[in-house]
């Protein structure tokens, strides 16, 4: 790997059969399985600033704030042009009771945070600071939680 390493998501058992792939500074997503370099490689125009795996794709948010879909096989999916730049990302898993959602949640740089099912947007939040950081997952007994960092320190 030529590149200086900058997301990281493995999947798989480490003793029996693992992938993990690795977004470089040079805007290459690299795929390793079991050691060794796979000649798979997902180019994308900018660097990323965002790397995230849901179900069968891999989401990439770079600088140049286009949010990209890939196939784990490296065929694109789609884009999504934001309005502004993109400054977090992260995966918003929703379980019902009939069949489970994978979405993901964007910060942009104008204050919103949008929510998106692939590449339909559901809804917007607007926030009055910069985000730096966000999470979604489980808080105590709440399973549904987003906690949001922003610029000015404050939760």
């Amino acid at each position: 790997m030529k590149a200086v390493p900058v997301f990281l998501h493995c999947e798989g058992q480490f003793d029996i059969d693992w992938k993990m792939y690795v977004a470089g500074r040079d805007g290459v997503i690299y795929t390793f399985r079991n050691g060794q370099q796979m000649d798979q490689i997902i180019q994308i125009e900018s660097k990323p600033i965002g790397f995230l795996r849901l179900e069968k794709t891999l989401l990439i948010a770079g600088m140049d704030n286009i949010i990209q879909s890939f196939y784990m096989k490296g065929k694109k999916n789609f884009a999504v042009t934001m309005p502004s730049e993109v400054l977090a990302i992260t995966k918003m898993n929703t379980h019902k009771t009939t069949k489970a959602q994978s979405n993901y949640l964007v910060a942009l740089k104008n204050g919103e945070i949008r929510m998106y099912n692939d590449k339909h947007l559901i809804c917007k939040i607007t926030t009055d600071d910069l985000v730096t950081g966000m999470l979604f997952g489980v808080f105590g007994r709440e399973e549904g939680c987003l906690v949001i960092n922003h610029k000015s320190g404050g939760l």
